[in-house]
């Protein structure tokens, strides 16, 4: 790492004046972080606050990031939904992704950067080699972890929507006629009516006819 790239930071915690690695845009998780979750008995109280999305940043991949929340203060503002406000805190402090374990040092690849340097935390206090190493370390581990997140989930989120699809088959086939009949009659009447197309505008009185339609951030690399 060069001397103008000297990487330090200290988390301020409930000092923190912006609180923005709560309020960042996005908080993603990856398949790893699922695998942590499961193995150590937490994913049933994480699980329903996770979103599969299309990440515009990587080519509309499939990606995991945890669901958001208004601030009580600042409701134009939103937060990640386990941060708590009153105490400035996270909920899930224990386990939290592997992405909030790295911020806001990020790797992508081929060099290391900070991803936000909005985080007041950024530039304060000192960084020993030790500690400095094992943050590149996880921060790699982060970038491994996202990548394959992003090229299997597709591939599972099918298999996925495949199994419920079999199950809505195999359930229809399970009922009744009449209940059948019953269902078909209700999806019916919820499903919305098609529009009415316009009757084309016709001239007369030249000869034949004719229709009258209308158109419509900061490098961290070596030491």
């Amino acid at each position: 790492m060069t001397e103008k790239a000297k990487y330090s930071f200290k988390c301020l915690g409930k000092e923190c004046e912006t609180q923005a690695c709560h309020l960042r845009e996005q908080i993603t998780v990856t398949l790893g972080d699922i695998s942590r979750w499961t193995a150590g008995g937490q994913l049933q109280h994480i699980i329903d606050k996770l979103i599969v999305f299309p990440d515009r940043e990587e080519n509309n991949l499939l990606a995991i990031a945890v669901l958001k929340k208004p601030l009580k203060e600042n409701p134009e503002k939103s937060a990640c939904f386990f941060y708590d406000e009153e105490t400035k805190s996270c909920g899930i402090l224990y386990s939290k992704p592997i992405s909030c374990r790295t911020y806001p040092l990020a790797y992508n690849g081929s060099k290391y950067f900070v991803s936000d340097k909005n985080c007041p935390g950024v530039g304060k206090g000192e960084v020993t080699k030790e500690a400095l190493k094992a943050a590149k370390e996880l921060a790699e581990q982060e970038h491994t972890e996202r990548l394959f997140t992003r090229h299997v989930l597709p591939g599972f989120y099918s298999v996925i929507m495949n199994t419920v699809a079999i199950q809505n088959q195999m359930a229809m086939s399970n009922l009744s006629e009449e209940d059948r009949a019953k269902l078909e009659e209700l999806m019916k009447k919820a499903a919305p009516e098609p529009p009415v197309p316009e009757t084309p505008h016709t001239e007369t009185g030249q000869e034949g006819s004719e229709n009258g339609t209308s158109q419509p951030s900061s490098n961290v690399n070596d030491e």
